[in-house]
């Protein structure tokens, strides 16, 4: 696939009544379980990505980048922009600085506490019983909690990060919160998942109970200071995630 097709594909997927826009702002980017993959514009370009030959990937992600650099200088043509002197601005320091402020939130310094717990727990498994471990991962309900965790295992820090990010965006430009919000809903709806992961996790596992209750009580933490920091979050509607067929149609 050349960045031609690459920007086919997309005029294609923007253009279809079944496609939802903005889906993948606020999502898991879980795809393998995902039921909406075939209304999701990311999801149909990334699935054009060769997986076999990595020169042919990285080929195409720089096919990619330059079709995306052609429609961001379209669409600043279009919207009356001046793209070059968009290079020439402070962005980048203020994104730095906004990342430092960031890097000391509490809720970020939670999320990545529990990032590591999640990584030392992973790696105490190699020290039990080789049998018991393989009599416990033939539940299959034991290997998808454990799949999991590993996957949201640095993705909350990451939304969390990004969550207040948009939310001083949004403050400094007197935006109504909205992105922000979508955020804050996806990292409450993740920690939920992760508590019920652990939820039965800790029953298999009671030798760890302590080490397990820590991260639990870390996951309550971020969970509380997520709702006091974005307290609509929860009725956030996130566009096809939290609507069923009968809202899309």
């Amino acid at each position: 696939m050349n960045k031609s097709q690459f920007k086919s594909i997309l005029d294609e997927s923007f253009n279809d009544p079944t496609t939802i826009q903005g889906i993948y702002n606020w999502c898991d980017r879980w795809c393998e379980r995902c039921n909406r993959t075939a209304q999701c514009t990311v999801y149909k370009a990334s699935a054009h990505l060769p997986e076999d030959k990595p020169e042919d990937f990285f080929k195409l992600l720089s096919e990619i980048l330059e079709a995306t650099m052609e429609m961001l200088i379209e669409y600043a043509e279009t919207n009356g922009l001046d793209y070059e002197s968009l290079k020439d601005t402070d962005f980048q320091d203020e994104y730095e600085r906004n990342q430092n402020l960031v890097r000391n939130d509490a809720g970020v310094i939670i999320a990545k506490q529990y990032g590591k717990q999640v990584k030392q727990w992973f790696e105490s498994l190699q020290t039990k019983d080789a049998t018991g471990m393989k009599i416990r991962l033939k539940d299959p309900i034991m290997k998808d909690c454990l799949e999991v965790i590993q996957w949201y295992q640095y993705f909350l820090e990451i939304k969390m990060a990004r969550a207040l990010m948009s939310q001083k965006d949004e403050h400094e430009l007197e935006f109504e919160p909205y992105y922000s919000l979508g955020t804050a809903k996806l990292l409450l709806v993740s920690i939920e998942r992760n508590i019920g992961a652990w939820g039965y996790i800790y029953q298999k596992f009671r030798e760890d109970e302590d080490i397990i209750l820590d991260m639990l009580v870390n996951l309550q933490r971020l969970y509380k200071l997520i709702e006091q920091l974005f307290p609509s979050a929860r009725a956030f509607i996130r566009p096809g995630l939290d609507e069923t067929d009968q809202d899309i149609n």
